[in-house]
């Protein structure tokens, strides 16, 4: 009777139960469900709902409706947030590539001042277009010879191109982007990397006199006399390459500000070391080349790294190395590191030289499978 009784009791407490327990669950998996919508958008990854929608007003930004304390979590939120990096995809959806070719292209339009003046995605077919065709020179043939100042150094750097090689193991036929470039020879971090063991790649300098230089060297590389944007659109700046005062950016607004404030008393115009310059975000410049895996990226532009490494849209390339000069930038070298490590690198250490103090970052390989 006692074991009757037991089981029959046993029983109805598993009735009565079972219900409760159902109700539990689903109210998780809704909970699961809300929290993953929201982290699915803040990421940019648009969910079949979402994207029907972004079709059908595709020129308004995308928002959300948040309760107070997501609002929260989306200030503090490390995740990229719609429309950060200024992408077609953002903009129009993912399947944009998709559309008719002179879509979003053209060629009445298509004028540097267009770009600028709408401030054009990074992969806008109109910005690409203009690199190509205005800013980009194709690397010196293999046959034509190098011409520098002193052929006898091999390996002109301050360093990081020891670093990176002895990281990379000497890696051979690499691929690097090197800003700014300078004259191509002098304290150069990639020469001995294209000269003795066959890297290609890409040198920008927006200083005129380096980069007519530069061009005289025959580096067999892509070279661009631009600068890196610090937005994520195409703009004009203008460039203070006096050496008295050192090379640093000055924005169009201020520049214009300076030259119509009469109480000034002075009129200003571009001179043989101040002058407009075209700057270019540095995913725009990738995708002109055609390149998108680098192995190494040489940052160095006196001020503005943190600001252009935040232009590029880390989920769409893949950097293995990277050397940022980190003393000149406003933000310092903390502010470096964290954006750098939120975008899963790893800072392999520091190292200060004669001409340079770098951060060394390297892509953390094991992002993704790591369990703790």
């Amino acid at each position: 009777m006692v074991r009757l009784h037991s089981s029959t009791l046993f029983s109805v407490l598993r009735l009565a139960l079972l219900p409760a327990l159902l109700l539990s669950l689903l109210y998780m998996f809704s909970l699961i469900k809300t929290k993953s919508k929201f982290i699915y958008h803040q990421r940019g990854i648009l969910t079949e709902e979402m994207l029907s929608h972004t079709q059908q007003s595709s020129s308004e930004p995308i928002t959300t409706t948040a309760s107070p304390q997501e609002e929260r979590t989306v200030i503090t939120s490390a995740e990229p947030s719609p429309n950060k990096y200024n992408l077609m995809e953002e903009t129009y959806g993912r399947k944009w590539s998709e559309s008719p070719a002179n879509m979003h292209l053209f060629s009445t339009d298509c004028t540097i001042e267009y770009a600028n003046a709408n401030q054009l995605q990074q992969d806008h077919p109109c910005v690409i277009n203009l690199l190509r065709s205005n800013y980009l020179r194709l690397p010196a043939p293999n046959n034509l010879p190098y011409q520098m100042d002193h052929p006898e150094v091999m390996d002109p750097s301050d360093g990081q191109s020891k670093v990176i090689l002895k990281m990379l193991q000497r890696k051979t036929n690499g691929f690097f982007i090197e800003c700014g470039g300078f004259d191509g020879e002098f304290l150069s971090n990639t020469l001995y990397m294209e000269r003795s063991l066959g890297w290609s790649g890409l040198l920008i300098e927006a200083d005129r006199k380096a980069y007519s230089r530069l061009l005289k060297r025959n580096r067999k590389a892509y070279t661009a006399p631009v600068c890196l944007s610090t937005k994520p659109y195409p703009m004009q700046v203008i460039y203070n390459g006096t050496v008295s005062a050192g090379s640093f950016i000055v924005g169009q607004k201020e520049w214009n500000d300076i030259k119509n404030d009469h109480s000034a008393g002075t009129v200003i115009n571009d001179t043989e070391d101040i002058y407009k310059i075209q700057c270019f975000p540095l995913y725009s410049i990738l995708l002109a080349v055609g390149r998108t895996n680098v192995d190494y990226f040489s940052l160095d532009v006196e001020g503005s790294e943190y600001k252009i490494l935040r232009t590029i849209p880390w989920h769409k390339v893949y950097m293995q190395t990277l050397t940022v000069e980190w003393d000149h930038t406003p933000e310092g070298e903390p502010a470096i590191t964290r954006l750098m490590e939120d975008n899963n690198f790893i800072k392999f250490g520091m190292f200060s030289m004669p001409y340079s103090r770098e951060i060394v970052f390297v892509q953390d390989f094991l992002y993704g499978f790591r369990i703790f």
